[in-house]
Formats: structure tokens, C-alpha cells, sequence
């Protein structure tokens, strides 16, 4: 009885001492954050308030208004209504979602396969946050000393250019809107406007130089303290060296980056604008693991040497000056690695110029779909919620410059209304008409043909391809059928579109229609009454491609 007596004394005072300290921590909230820090520390397990660079988490629960943009859209584009969405918001679930979501990464990641000639041209350096925990004594010293600088409240972000600043929750688009802010007018050091975590801060902060990469002179990293409770006290900016003048540094940068844009006169589709800008970014850029501030995109369009983070910030802020959506993904391709996405009439694509910028340069990686890049490029971080890459009409429209095509100099016969001239050089044929005219141009196996129709105006005709060959367009009513369709829906005065056909023998056929007046009955005409226009005047030239299609470009202007 006395074994059994002192058992019940010691669970009894055992019990008194686990009491005493609940209470003990409850009156010093501090303490008790402290040791569960240090117990989750020594457990290995993650501080919930940390940012995982496998995968964004939040802890909240977010309702269908807050869901990222990207995720909305995916909802639309796969025919059903966007979902609600509950994200983790406990200790646990984010571990389990951490743990779960690391095993996938490391196994797709071993999976990639990555072509021997591009192997290393990566280069990217992920957001580096170096945060130094200080007490609240010492935080409430700061808020009331430091000031929060520009808070950027009347700035506004289209999220169709800006992407990420749509994927993140209200509290953390207030600092993303302070830190443009003050980046922007060089202060450095600044009070944060709202009560934000250090996860909330990277998400910004990530978001931010993501979006903007005219921010040059703004590095990849930043600092900031924070109390023990995880609340930020103070943000610190880190510049390049030229923000030293700054002034100097941006008439550079942009008048590099205009050199690139008037490349683009006279071209009048995001498409046409868009190959102009990757061919002549791969022109001018070498790539360069030493290359100084290579995460921007003034070490690519300035000094002419970058990794694969500045041909992509300076492929972004090119396309951006040409009002063309272009994102800057980051993630994982054998090695840390970025890339671009661009939006086209028809949806989104994958570009990297980086590994295109090879010896000779190619078309390999421009343009892709997600299938197309699922064997070497894998999105993180904040990228997974970029939009699906489901483009395929702009697709595999290139022939890389290592291929030579057939060279065709075939003059065809010309009709007995006209008048024929043929010089020595040059293989063009051209043949005036008061009622009709065709010029028709082969060099090295590109034909082009023009033809004016009575009653019509110029017509510029823009890309329409199904995708794969099965969407080829394989004979002659089927390509006036097309070419009507995709005419009779537009009212601008200059039309341009691209259209496939399935070989040689179908573009002589076409041809001919072009040569013989055809086309004028075939889809001019008919254009012409359905749109009640007087006159159209069609350009139309043929490029081969290696599967032995055709790809028929087609351009007019309608007054």
C-alpha cells in the first residue's frame, strides 16, 4: 500500500508541476513561442511562418475572389466552373503538404532528361531573404522611428502583365506595391505598411521582380528582421552598382532595348514581333556564367552576356514594350533554370531563348507547349500558377537555320491577258494587269505570290493551323474555305494569318488559283460582298518546312 501510496504522491506532483507551468506560459506568451521554436527545431519540422521554395503555402483559407488568377483560369480553360479552394492552415497539414509535395519534386525532377547540348545553360539564382530575429522592445523602436517610405497605395497592376502580383492574398499586394514603390525612387531601408510575415514578405518581394524587370538595379535579395513572433519590423532593398546613376543606367538599358523593338516596324502580328525579338536577342547575347548582375536584364541587353535569368527578364521587357504578355517562369531544368512564357492570339507558350542560343541558334525551345517542355523544364515556386502553355497554333512554324530547304525555281505559265518579264537574276515573275496582278518571288525555295482582285482591297492574313498534321489543310476548297473563315470574322484594314498545307503539290495547285484568277472566285469575291468592301489585294508566300508541308503566309491591307 505505502509503493502504491508514493506512486500517487509523485503522479500528483507531477501533475502540479505540468500545471504551474501552463500557467507560467500563459502568462508569458514569449517564452512559450520561444520553446515551441526550439522544440520544432530540434524535431527537424518546419516554422510554419517559413517560405518553402518547393511550393508557396498559406495559411489561410482562401474563397473563390481570392484564388490566384492562374488557377481561375485553368478552371475556365478546362470547360468547368472554378472550384473553392481550402489551403492547408495548420502545423501538420503544411508539413504533411511540404513532405508530399518535395517527394513529387525530387522524382520528377530525376526524371528530366536533358539534351547534352544545352546541359548547363542554366544559371538561375533563386530570391535570397536574410532575416535576423530581434525582440518586440527593439521592433517597437523601429515602427516608431522608421518611416515606410513610398507606400505606392494609388498604384495599379494589370494582372494580365503582371501575373504574380495577381496570385498573392491583399496584405502581401500592399507591399508588393511599396516595394515597386520605393525601388523605384532608391530608398532602401523602410518600415513595411502592413503587419506582415517573412513569408508574406518573400511572396512580395519574389513577385515583384518577377513582374518588373526594368527594375535592373534592384538585386534578388533583400533583408529584414523580424520579432519572435514572426512579425517583420523592416525591409532592406539591395542595388546593383547601377543605381550608383541610375539616371545614366536607364537611358542605356532602354536604348538597347529600342534597338531590339525597331527590329519590329512593319510587322504586324505579336507573332511576327515576337520571333523578331528572340532571333535578335540570340543575336546580340552570349551566354555567360561570369556575366556581371546576370539575373537582370540589363546584363543581357547592355553588356551582351547573361545566364538564362537575363536572356529571360530581358526577353520579358522587350516583349512588355511591345504590349505583348510575356511572364518570367522559374524552376528546375537538370539545374536551377528560368524561361519565359508569352501569350499569342490563340494561348499561351513556352519560350527559352537560352537553350535556343546555341551554335547555329534554333527554334527548339521557342514557342512550346507543357507537354512539349514536360521531359526538361519543371515550373516552382510562384511559377506553378502561371498559366497552362496550350498554344499550338504558332507552334513548329520555324525551320531552324541548320536545315537547309529545297530550293525551288519553278516559273509557272502565265495567263495570255498579261504581260510576262523575267529577269536573269532574282527568279521573279511578274505579270501587270489592269483587272488582276500577280507577283510570284522563289528564292531558295520561299514563293510568294500577290494577287489584286476589281472590287477588292489588301488583306493581310494571320496563322490558323490546327496543330498537328492531321490538321494540315490537304486540298484546294478546304484552303479558299479557310482563308474566307478566317477573313470574314475580322474588320481591320490589314489582315495576316498563317495556314498550313499538307505538300508541294497542293501549293502548286494553290498557286495556280493565285496565277489563273481562281482565288478571285474562290474566297475574294465572296469575302468582298459579305463584308461590302470594294477591294482586296492578297500577299501570299510559301516556306517548306521539314515534314515536306507548306506554310503559306498571307498578308493584305483592306481600304
Amino acid at each position: 500500500m505505502r509503493i502504491v501510496e508514493k506512486v500517487l504522491y509523485g503522479f500528483g506532483g507531477l501533475l502540479a508541476l505540468i500545471l504551474l507551468f501552463i500557467a507560467f506560459c500563459h502568462y508569458n506568451p514569449e517564452l512559450a513561442v520561444k520553446i515551441g521554436a526550439d522544440l520544432k527545431a530540434n524535431a527537424g519540422e518546419a516554422n510554419v511562418g517559413s517560405y518553402d521554395n518547393t511550393v508557396q503555402m498559406v495559411n489561410t483559407t482562401v474563397t473563390l475572389g481570392q484564388l490566384p488568377a492562374a488557377q481561375n483560369v485553368r478552371a475556365a480553360q478546362s470547360g468547368g466552373a472554378p472550384e473553392q479552394t481550402t489551403l492547408v492552415n495548420t502545423p501538420q497539414q503544411m508539413k504533411e503538404t511540404r513532405a508530399a509535395d518535395d517527394d513529387e519534386g525530387e522524382t520528377s525532377d530525376s526524371k528530366l532528361k536533358i539534351p547534352d547540348k544545352v546541359a548547363g545553360l542554366t544559371g538561375y539564382i533563386p530570391v535570397k531573404a536574410t532575416g535576423t530575429e530581434i525582440t518586440q522592445d527593439k521592433a517597437d523602436e523601429i515602427a516608431k522611428e522608421l518611416s515606410k517610405g513610398e507606400t505606392g497605395s494609388n498604384l495599379k497592376f494589370d494582372e494580365e502583365i503582371y501575373p504574380y502580383y495577381g496570385m498573392i492574398n491583399d496584405a502581401q499586394k500592399a507591399v508588393y506595391r511599396q516595394i515597386y514603390a520605393n525601388a523605384n525612387d532608391q530608398n532602401k531601408h523602410f518600415a513595411p505598411v502592413q503587419d506582415i510575415t517573412a513569408n508574406d514578405l518573400k511572396n512580395a518581394f519574389t513577385s515583384v521582380v518577377n513582374d518588373h524587370p526594368e527594375l535592373f538595379w534592384v538585386d534578388t535579395a533583400y533583408k529584414y528582421q523580424h520579432t519572435p513572433k514572426g512579425s517583420v519590423a523592416d525591409i532592406t532593398l539591395v542595388f546593383n552598382v547601377t543605381a550608383n546613376n541610375l539616371d545614366a543606367s536607364k537611358l542605356e538599358f532602354q536604348a538597347a532595348a529600342k534597338k531590339i523593338t525597331d527590329e519590329t516596324y512593319g510587322n504586324y502580328t505579336d507573332y511576327d514581333k515576337e520571333k523578331i525579338v528572340h532571333d535578335t536577342l540570340l543575336d546580340k547575347v552570349k551566354y555567360d556564367v561570369n556575366a556581371p548582375m546576370n539575373q537582370s536584364a540589363y546584363s543581357a541587353l547592355v553588356y551582351g552576356r547573361t545566364v538564362c535569368a537575363g536572356y529571360a527578364r530581358a526577353f520579358q521587357y522587350v516583349m512588355q514594350e511591345l504590349d505583348i504578355p510575356c511572364y518570367y517562369v522559374t524552376g528546375f531544368a537538370g539545374e536551377n533554370h528560368a524561361w519565359n512564357i508569352v501569350k499569342l492570339d490563340d494561348g499561351y507558350y513556352n519560350v527559352d531563348s537560352t537553350w535556343d542560343d546555341t551554335n547555329p541558334n534554333t527554334y527548339d525551345y521557342f514557342n512550346c507547349s507543357d507537354d512539349d517542355f514536360a521531359s526538361d523544364h519543371v515550373r516552382k515556386d510562384l511559377s506553378i500558377y502561371l498559366p497552362p502553355c496550350k498554344g499550338n497554333r504558332y507552334s513548329g512554324l520555324e525551320v531552324n537555320p541548320s536545315v537547309t530547304p529545297p530550293t525551288d525555281t519553278t516559273t509557272k505559265p502565265k495567263p495570255p491577258t498579261g504581260t510576262t518579264t523575267k529577269p536573269s537574276t532574282g527568279g521573279t515573275t511578274t505579270k501587270p494587269s489592269t483587272g488582276n496582278s500577280t507577283t510570284v518571288t522563289k528564292p531558295s525555295g520561299s514563293t510568294t505570290t500577290q494577287t489584286t482582285a476589281t472590287n477588292t482591297d489588301s488583306i493581310t492574313v494571320m496563322t490558323v493551323r490546327g496543330g498537328g498534321d492531321g490538321n494540315y489543310i490537304d486540298n484546294v476548297g478546304d484552303y479558299f474555305n479557310e482563308c474566307f473563315a478566317v477573313m470574314v470574322d475580322r474588320d481591320e484594314s490589314v489582315i495576316t494569318f498563317d495556314l498550313i498545307v499538307t505538300d508541294k503539290d497542293l501549293w502548286d495547285d494553290i498557286y495556280d488559283a493565285y496565277d489563273d484568277g481562281s482565288c478571285q472566285e474562290g474566297y475574294i469575291d465572296r469575302y468582298l460582298v459579305e463584308k461590302h468592301k470594294n477591294a482586296c489585294s492578297m500577299y501570299v508566300e510559301a516556306v517548306p518546312r521539314t515534314d515536306g508541308s507548306y506554310l503559306l503566309r498571307h498578308r493584305g491591307v483592306i481600304n
